[in-house]
């Protein structure tokens, strides 16, 4: 086919003649060319080795070296850079030894950022099986554990009673466990890999820098993870006899000076809405995937957007999280805390990025809010051929902006199992040679195609309809899973009268266009995405647990499990009527929206 060659602010395009006439006015692919044309293998790879051959916890030099390179580098091409210094509570793990009790066995072991430290516990040691063995939770406030059945005795699924133990779990840490062991009366936990690896996590709760609301939610327990060679020999002595052992672990846990790089890319409007994209710059050990690679694919971006700004109809907010890893989520959160009339005044979407530029990486995902959906499955398909049905997001990723009411896209590209999996992933292991430059490349230009036509296209391209039926089906499930004995109809009424409205707005999409209809549309989501999302309102951070959208609501499975004579039927009863409130007053609001953009 003849090619037809466009120049755009002195780079070079090819396109066809038949895109060239059916997107001569369409400047969101105008520009995805452009910034696709000007980001490089050879330029992403110079970036990420400047970052990756530190290592950074969050606070520490490496980290301060690597936003130190990110900020030269743009400030080199005139992109305009802040950084901020706050301080944030964090926790960094120092060590850990697990010893069995008269024998010389101690096998390899590492502790979690937020574990309790201990000099010395020793204390019996109880199996109690696979994570899925702990008594169930259900969280009416966001706050507080509301545990069931046998754990009112202090006794797990399979009858062992952890009081005064150390308990024994197959499983990757996590904050859930954490708690209920905490509250069954265990003294200390042992998590055993399912894989013959040590991956460092976090154990608490809590978003970003507790608060006096959520500070009793920080774990006091000592908690160690062991590899699954130790787990069996454990279990081994176990099945033989009881066994004790000594916990000793160090966390170095308490407040650090951490700073967020924040690049601002003005559309020619200055006062237009903006999209807000973010990634962590700290990282376990090297974090070569984990995510020094998604941080240069960043500083890229920036550069080509800012160069081709005169392309764009919203603003571009890029920021470097630090506290990620260690300070779950601190540096997300404290911007969501203190820009967070500017964010909810102009910001229209937050995308994230993680752990892009695997090399092998072969299976193709997402994970969006239902009104990116669409933009993220198009996407993928246009750039790569793959289907992918993207799935709502979890309580994870710096996804900070729930409150805020933001929309979400992120876009994942890993590894198959079959593979080997993304198995370095929090390990000394994820260094410079597990990026593959081709593959970032590749990933950045999902990316640069997303971002080009949420900057630039004359309708943002949010999917109203596809928000407002899923929150019907979600409506439906909670209903549902209380097998009857809480009803929803009302919120189901006003979910129909308000997808009628969107409905009828996005079939005038062409017709209306601009800064205002843009903030328009997003405040008819805003109300939604924060019942959707959180369980606590829009201004205190939720915990780091996935409880499902419409997460208030969860409780509906205690009515369906528990008999309504019960403390905690009751309980649970009270606090679905209130959250029931909750979702009809966010309906209500978002009809007032759509009946106002609608007029």
């Amino acid at each position: 086919m003849k090619k037809t060659l466009t120049l755009v602010m002195g780079s070079l395009v090819i396109v066809s003649p038949l895109t060239a006439q059916q997107g001569r006015f369409d400047r969101a692919r105008q520009l995805a060319a452009a910034v696709r044309t000007a980001i490089t293998p050879d330029r992403l790879a110079v970036h990420t080795r400047e970052i990756v051959r530190h290592e950074r916890p969050s606070g520490s030099p490496g980290e301060n070296a690597a936003i130190d390179y990110i900020v030269a580098t743009l400030r080199a091409d005139g992109v305009p850079v802040e950084v901020h210094a706050f301080q944030a509570y964090a926790s960094d793990p120092v060590s850990a030894r697990v010893e069995v009790v008269g024998s010389d066995y101690a096998p390899d072991a590492i502790t979690m950022s937020f574990s309790g430290s201990t000099r010395g516990l020793e204390a019996p040691l109880v199996d109690v099986g696979r994570l899925r063995d702990l008594p169930n939770l259900a969280v009416g406030t966001g706050e507080r554990l509301i545990l069931a059945g046998d754990a009112r005795n202090r006794r797990i699924r399979n009858g062992a009673d952890v009081s005064g133990a150390i308990a024994l779990v197959e499983g990757q840490p996590r904050n859930a466990p954490v708690a209920v062991l905490a509250e069954l009366g265990a003294v200390g936990i042992i998590f055993v890999n399912p894989e013959e690896r040590l991956n460092d996590l976090i154990v608490t709760s809590t978003w970003g820098t507790p608060s006096l609301r959520n500070q009793h939610r920080l774990p006091t327990l000592p908690v160690a993870q062991i590899r699954k060679s130790a787990g069996e020999n454990l279990r081994q002595r176990l099945a033989r006899g009881p066994v004790r052992v000594r916990l000793a672990i160090e966390v170095s846990t308490g407040w650090k000076e951490l700073r967020i790089a924040v690049a601002r890319i003005p559309a020619p409007d200055p006062d237009a809405p903006f999209v807000l994209f973010g990634g962590h710059i700290d990282g376990w050990y090297h974090g070569g995937t984990d995510e020094g690679a998604s941080n240069a694919a960043m500083v890229e971006l920036a550069r080509a957007f800012h160069r081709y700004r005169h392309l764009l109809r919203r603003g571009l907010v890029v920021a470097w999280w630090p506290g990620h890893s260690n300070g779950r989520y601190a540096g997300s959160t404290w911007f969501a805390d203190h820009f967070f009339d500017d964010l909810r005044e102009r910001g229209v979407a937050y995308v994230n990025i993680d752990g892009i530029g695997q090399t092998g990486a072969k299976r193709f995902g997402g994970a969006t809010t239902s009104s990116l959906a669409a933009l993220a499955s198009r996407v993928v398909h246009d750039r790569t051929g793959s289907d992918i049905n993207p799935s709502r997001p979890g309580r994870n990723s710096d996804q900070s902006f729930n409150g805020i009411g933001l929309p979400l896209l992120q876009i994942n590209h890993t590894r198959l199992s079959e593979d080997g999996g993304y198995w370095w992933w929090h390990t000394p292991d994820d260094t410079f040679d597990k990026v593959d430059f081709n593959i970032l490349k590749a990933d950045t230009d999902l990316y640069v195609d997303a971002l080009s036509e949420m900057l630039a296209a004359a309708t943002f391209p949010i999917d109203l309809v596809a928000e407002v039926r899923a929150l019907g089906d979600v409506i439906a499930q909670r209903a549902r899973a209380g097998g009857g004995r809480f009803d929803l109809p009302e919120a189901a009424r006003r979910q129909r009268t308000l997808l009628g409205i969107v409905e009828e707005i996005q079939g005038n999409d062409a017709a209306s266009t601009g800064p205002e209809i843009d903030l328009a549309r997003i405040r008819i989501l805003r109300p939604l995405h924060r019942v959707l999302y959180s369980p606590v309102g829009p201004f205190h951070p939720d915990p780091g647990r996935n409880l499902g959208l419409l997460p208030g609501l969860a409780p509906v499975a205690i009515l369906a499990s528990e008999d309504p004579s019960t403390d905690r039927y009751r309980f649970a009863y009270a606090t679905l009527v209130r959250e029931r409130n909750r979702l009809l007053e966010a309906l209500d609001l978002a009809i007032e929206e759509a009946k106002r953009l609608r007029s």
